[in-house]
């Protein structure tokens, strides 16, 4: 028996689900991790905050100054000693 060709596409799609022939949306992206709310104790205005999980040091006022996760307060000079740079390679203090 020979199908009709009008009647093979919607023998197809009744016989396979919809959304094998529907786009799949992207999943949706994850989320970033927060940083810890506060800061951590020992912040001064002339002490930058080193990542130590990076090694990367953020100014006062930057928005993860005393709150990653890992880290602890230094001079600049200390931080450039330990290895650490600068976000961007920037500094803080001129």
């Amino acid at each position: 028996m020979k199908l009709s060709r009008t009647l093979l596409p919607l023998v197809l799609a009744a016989s396979f689900p919809s959304t094998l022939f529907s786009q799949n949306p992207t999943p949706a992206p994850k989320p970033m991790p927060k940083p810890a709310a506060q800061q951590a104790p020992g912040a001064a205005p002339n002490k930058v905050w080193v990542n130590t999980a990076s090694m990367v040091y953020h100014c006062p006022g930057d928005r993860y100054y005393g709150k990653t996760k890992a880290g602890k307060y230094m001079t600049e000079p200390e931080a450039k000693a330990a290895g650490a740079h600068g976000e961007r390679n920037t500094t803080c203090f001129k």
